[in-house]
């Protein structure tokens, strides 16, 4: 038997190509689960659900609006039953020095993240509160956790992600919701585009004991074990970083050092 057979998920954010989660719709089917797609992109959403096939559907919404998010898990609902996994995988950033952050850099960063994410959770809680429970996945960034220069707005929105979840998995646990965030440390997914330069991956591994950076294959794994029934956590963030937190993300000065010896 597969660890999700007969599951019914949602995740959000899944319209990149290459994108976490793309990648973990893909081990989710896999693994035996029915996979509603969704995310702001209809064109991304559909082309995916058309290569995958049966399994998956698609439905565009923008995490950001309380009235989508709430239409469209109702949706899931209304087509599937019930919503046993939940998974947020929406994403964006914004990479600037602190004192340079507009207000309108910093909104962004609250809507997607942190109103996105609390929004999701919302009306994930209305569904599995009357259905015997399931699982809520944020995925957050090991940057909630260790400092990374230049990322104030991106680390303290994901922080406060981390925050709402150990809430919602503290409140909701007598109906058997468990609520978890996958933490990554960098991995190259679409989002980063132009942000990850040559030699900048070098100052990264350098701080990672396992030697290598994330792929989003890691983070679709963990989270086949995190929706699974054998897992008995919630309220937790679980570090995929190939050690990372063990020890610290490199500082602007020492990544500049390594993309200017790779280019040489």
């Amino acid at each position: 038997m597969k660890r999700l057979d007969g599951k019914i998920a949602l995740v959000m954010g899944a319209s990149r190509v290459g994108n976490m989660g793309q990648a973990i719709t893909r081990r989710f089917v896999d693994e035996g689960a029915t996979v509603v797609i969704a995310g702001r992109s209809a064109e991304g959403l559909q082309s995916f659900a058309r290569e995958i096939g049966a399994p998956v559907s698609a439905k565009l919404c923008d995490v950001a609006s309380k009235s989508a998010v709430s239409q469209l898990v109702e949706d899931v609902v209304h087509a599937h039953g019930r919503l046993d996994i939940a998974v947020n995988a929406a994403a964006t950033g914004h990479y600037g020095a602190f004192e340079e952050t507009s207000e309108a850099e910093i909104d962004e960063m609250l809507s997607i993240i942190f109103k996105g994410g609390f929004f999701f959770m919302q009306s994930a809680v209305g569904a599995m509160k009357h259905s015997g429970g399931g699982s809520i996945i944020n995925i957050s960034s090991a940057v909630a956790t260790i400092m990374f220069e230049n990322h104030a707005a991106y680390m303290g929105a994901k922080a406060g992600l981390e925050h709402i979840t150990r809430s919602v998995a503290n409140e909701f646990g007598r109906f058997g919701i468990r609520a978890n965030c996958i933490a990554p440390g960098l991995t190259e997914t679409p989002m980063l585009g132009g942000f990850v330069s040559p030699g900048m991956t070098d100052a990264f591994i350098k701080e990672m004991p396992l030697g290598r950076l994330n792929t989003v294959e890691d983070i679709a794994n963990a989270a086949v074990f995190v929706a699974s029934d054998e897992c008995f956590m919630t309220g937790q963030t679980l570090h995929v970083t190939g050690g990372l937190t063990l020890r610290r993300n490199p500082t602007a000065a020492e990544i500049a050092a390594s993309v200017q010896a790779a280019t040489r």
